[in-house]
């Protein structure tokens, strides 16, 4: 029958706790592989899977079924056991309070402490492996009458002959009391009797040190003018220890101490003090309650997770110094708007004197729509950049990364308006666009082709690193982004744009016919197709970079720029785009453009 004893439930809740996060819906594979890193196993504990070993913990652990079988488990906080978490580190004042009243610290000792839970002995295994000195029973001798009673030696003598004494001598007296002296000739008639065999208690003692001795026990008494024969006591030692003892320590034998708090969180960063600015890690750092995630669900769209969405969008707020509030308090917008269509939704974080699962930071509420007024199909997401023009809808698919992310979750940035402006005054002047749209789209998606090429060139110490802006200076020098490391979960910060450095710049079109239109494939119709073959250079490429590929500008006939996809078996058309997307796109490949497409700056 499954049992787990609190200190049992107490070591899930600190392991748990630490790896999956508290307040995070987690699938319970994931659950399960944490187990198994900490060897356990739903099997060992008596339970026959790990959903009904989650089920059992309902204090800490909520288990939740989704439609079509999906499965997840939420770690909650527990005021009760983070209390007996933070225990051994008030341990030291408790117990100068308690100064000379034994009776205190008796009952301290008694507080509830993490175990960790041992596998169920299996009652078929009847030849254990362990060493010798604990699988053989040790016969252990009952202590002989004192020199003072007037014990025959001789007797004693031929006791010892069929069965060795195993060290009497060194045993039977407590440590550090006094022997009692005998007088005359006694004492000298005894001596060799506790003497006469030193190997044999040599080779005993230490199986008789292996034992835990018994504390208290009396003295037997022996009947006066007669030796009483030795009695034989077989102890066999079983591998089991309860809850709040200390393990005997065999030196033959391999056995897991039960982890303390102390032990058990000693990898975990120190939380004794509050952090003083806001977290770097999310994951890590902050603590996501229930009713927040429920409201978020409502909210979002089906096909997105919260947590990530949470995640994701907390480091682009910190790489791009977003991140409004104070010390204890921060507030940043998430990708999706509001009902009105104009407004993100944003969420704040609020940092407690007490941590909570080890989290001094929590989800404090999120400020969105009314989940009775937003569809089945969730809240809209902010509109994607010029990248999106090439997408149906300019909508990312599920499994898609946007480039703008991928950039400020890998290199720390800061504001937006100061990056493009010490990036502008380096490079020739050129026209960027109003606010330098056209500028934020290049740097974005040059990082995206620069990451598919793996062109970010790192110092072998990873004490630096860079990549090739691929934009020149008036005297036509490259234009380096040069990184540092950073702490936290954004790898890299920008340090400055700079000339001089060893990256290779991105490459973009592999094939003539991404560059201009190729007579000899088949191509669809369009108007300015005599044109383009008595110009070709009125044809320009583009990069997409959702689909990391090279695409073929036309004039449309309506006015915008037609995307041709080059295939072997002849053009295909990938996507009509307004000119000042098309133009984003295409300044990414050259900074040459044709005077149609030039028309989407103005």
């Amino acid at each position: 029958m499954p049992t787990i004893t609190p200190g049992n439930r107490l070591y899930l809740y600190q392991l748990l706790s630490n790896e999956l996060g508290v307040g995070a819906q987690t699938a319970l594979a994931r659950v399960e592989e944490v187990l198994a890193k900490d060897d356990l196993a739903p099997a060992d504990l008596g339970f026959a899977d790990t959903r009904s070993l989650c089920e059992a913990l309902p204090e800490f652990l909520r288990v939740t079924a989704f439609k079509k079988g999906y499965v997840y488990a939420t770690v909650h906080a527990c005021e009760d056991y983070d209390r007996a978490l933070e225990g051994p580190a008030n341990g030291a004042s408790s117990k100068s309070a308690a100064n000379g009243k034994p009776w205190k610290r008796r009952k301290e000792a008694k507080g509830l402490r993490p175990v960790k839970p041992r596998p169920t002995e299996k009652p078929k295994e009847a030849t254990p492996s362990t060493p010798e000195a604990l699988s053989e029973p040790q016969r252990i001798a009952e202590p002989k009458p004192s020199h003072e009673f007037g014990s025959v030696p001789g007797a004693e003598q031929s006791e010892a002959e069929p069965k060795p004494d195993i060290g009497f001598g060194s045993e039977a007296e407590p440590e550090g009391e006094p022997k009692p002296e005998a007088a005359g000739a006694s004492a000298t008639a005894l001596e060799p009797a506790l003497v006469a065999d030193p190997t044999s208690a040599t080779q005993t003692e230490p199986a008789a040190a292996s034992e835990p001795k018994p504390e208290g026990e009396p003295r037997r008494a022996p009947v006066f003018g007669s030796p009483e024969p030795s009695i034989s006591l077989t102890i066999t030692y079983v591998p089991e220890q309860k809850e709040g003892e200390a393990e005997p320590k065999p030196a033959a034998a391999r056995v897991d101490e039960p982890a303390t708090a102390h032990t058990a969180r000693s990898s975990m960063p120190s939380t004794t003090h509050a952090p003083s600015g806001p977290p770097q890690d999310f994951h890590a750092e902050v603590r996501s309650p229930n009713e927040q995630l429920s409201l978020l669900y409502q909210l979002l769209p089906p096909t997105v997770d919260p947590l990530t969405t949470l995640e994701e969008d907390f480091r682009v707020a910190r790489s791009t110094h977003t991140l409004e509030g104070t010390r204890s308090e921060v507030t940043f917008p998430l990708r999706f708007l509001r009902a009105d269509g104009s407004t993100p939704v944003t969420a704040t974080l609020r940092r407690s004197v007490k941590a909570q699962g080890g989290k001094f930071w929590s989800l404090a509420s999120v400020d969105g729509a009314d989940p009775d007024e937003v569809g089945l199909e969730g809240l809209a997401p902010r509109p994607a950049g010029a990248w999106a023009a090439f997408l149906p809808q300019r909508k990312l698919p599920v499994d898609a990364v946007d480039p703008e992310r991928a950039l400020t979750q890998t290199v720390s940035l800061g504001p937006w308006d100061e990056a493009l402006q010490d990036l502008a005054s380096l490079a020739a002047p050129e026209d960027w666009g109003a606010d330098r749209s056209v500028l934020r789209a290049y740097l974005i998606m040059t990082f995206a082709r620069v990451q598919a090429q793996g062109l970010l060139a790192v110092a072998p110490d990873g004490s630096r690193a860079e990549f090739d802006t691929g934009l020149l200076t008036s005297a036509g020098a490259a234009v380096y982004a040069r990184l540092e490391p950073l702490d936290g979960d954004i790898p890299w910060e920008l340090a400055a744009f700079a000339t001089g450095g060893s990256a290779r710049p991105a490459r973009y079109a592999t094939s003539l016919a991404q560059v201009t239109l190729d007579s000899s494939l088949p191509a669809p119709a369009f108007a300015a197709a005599p044109l383009v073959e008595r110009s070709p250079r009125t044809a320009t490429c583009a990069y997409d970079a959702i689909a990391d590929d090279v695409r073929l500008l036309v004039p449309a006939d309506d006015g915008r720029a037609l995307a041709l996809a080059a295939t072997p078996s002849g053009y295909e058309v990938a996507a009509t785009l307004e000119l000042a997307d098309a133009y984003a796109c295409a300044r990414v490949v050259s900074a040459e453009q044709p005077s149609w497409l030039t028309a989407g700056l103005a």
